[in-house]
């Protein structure tokens, strides 16, 4: 009977993590929220990936006639910018523009999630914004669209983009499906297996050193989705410049919510071309 059991526990994990990459997207077509629900103006944007698959995107705007900045965003793994840009709405109402993008299979964007696809999609939106202005600005990823951003960003240039921020992000597909699998003690002995069934070939911690632009790391200490010794990890492998923060009591993606946080990143975006020097590297924590 244990023999029969453990069989069954080792099918269900292999079942798990055949073609698991799929797992790693929660896409929805619900519209939860627009920038005017918060008094905003936006433009509906709409632009083509590399294998002509349709994507949706907005441009917001501030409600200032003046704009301080661009931030582009690639958002996370659940739902769509119709959601994730809320988060964003008090750096917009500082005088700040924001370009967010849904991945293929989000929102209103065509297609079939998978990570290659969704790679892709990140550099038609940086490449498509690019496209339609000169002016430089700051490239963000959080979460699952942190290894997205820097996929992209290890393909192309990237005169344009000024710093680039990375928000809670894993080091790697494999190592967080075995770290998921950790927190079941049914999936305990097989914590190898996405190592086998996950390539390494999208991973945040073999493309962030082909970057080469200053990189800022956020993360929650109380983060339980993804560890906070991720970006740490991240952090160590960045060639400078680099900074970190650590921000107690906050959860994931949840560290620009912080006060501080957001006086800091506001002087970050302020003070983007000077920073950082060439051998800077540090990190801070905040309360």
């Amino acid at each position: 009977m244990a023999v029969r059991t453990s069989l069954f526990t080792l099918l269900l994990a292999l079942l798990l993590f055949q073609g698991c990459a799929s797992h790693f997207f929660y896409p929805d077509q619900n519209q939860y929220a627009t920038p005017k629900d918060y008094g905003l103006e936006y433009e509906d944007v709409e632009f083509t990936s590399s294998d002509q698959t349709t994507l949706h995107a907005w441009h917001i705007y501030p409600p200032q006639s003046l704009s301080r900045g661009l931030i582009f965003v690639a958002h996370g793994n659940a739902q769509n910018l119709s959601s994730h840009f809320v988060s964003w709405v008090w750096l917009i109402k500082q005088g700040y523009e924001v370009f967010i993008f849904d991945y293929r299979e989000y929102g209103k964007s065509e297609g079939k999630s998978s990570i290659e696809g969704s790679i892709a999609d990140t550099k038609a939106a940086l490449d498509y914004l690019e496209g339609q202005r000169q002016e430089p600005y700051i490239a963000v990823g959080q979460s699952l669209g942190g290894t997205m951003l820097l996929n992209a960003l290890s393909q192309r240039d990237n005169a344009q983009i000024k710093a680039v921020v990375i928000d809670s992000t894993f080091v790697g597909f494999s190592d967080i499906a075995s770290a998921k699998m950790n927190d079941i003690w049914l999936t305990w002995p097989f914590q190898w297996i996405p190592s086998l069934t996950l390539s390494g070939d999208f991973d945040a911690k073999d493309r962030v050193a082909q970057v080469h632009k200053p990189l800022l790391f956020i993360h929650g200490s109380l983060d339980k989705v993804i560890s906070p010794n991720n970006s740490w990890q991240l952090f160590e492998t960045t060639p400078m410049p680099r900074e970190f923060w650590i921000v107690k009591e906050s959860e994931h993606i949840q560290g620009l919510a912080n006060e501080n946080v957001q006086k800091a990143f506001l002087e970050f975006l302020s003070n983007a071309d000077s920073f950082y020097h060439e051998d800077y590297s540090s990190m801070k924590i905040f309360e």
